[in-house]
């Protein structure tokens, strides 16, 4: 299965949680989001909205070029796409 910018985002977003030592269930009561959904998030099998991604981004207090990715790695997600 090749990798998507909505699953490279979702990996993303997982790292920073562990990292941080938070649980889906206390990054879902500080954001609003279901487990459920932050769970599809990060597994990369949901496409959230700008709004959803800045909750995230704001509870876990990381900065947007922390989950986005990289031109590189955009490029790598792109070369895999259509190959």
């Amino acid at each position: 299965m090749s990798i998507t910018v909505t699953g490279l985002v979702g990996k993303k977003i997982r790292q920073h949680r562990r990292a941080k030592e938070i649980t889906i269930q206390q990054l879902s009561r500080k954001c609003g989001l279901t487990v459920n959904y932050i769970s599809l998030i990060e597994k990369g099998e949901a496409n959230p909205s700008l709004n959803k991604l800045f909750a995230i981004v704001c509870s876990l207090e990381v900065q947007w070029e922390d989950i986005m990715p990289t031109c590189e790695e955009h490029q790598d997600i792109y070369n895999h796409t259509i190959l």
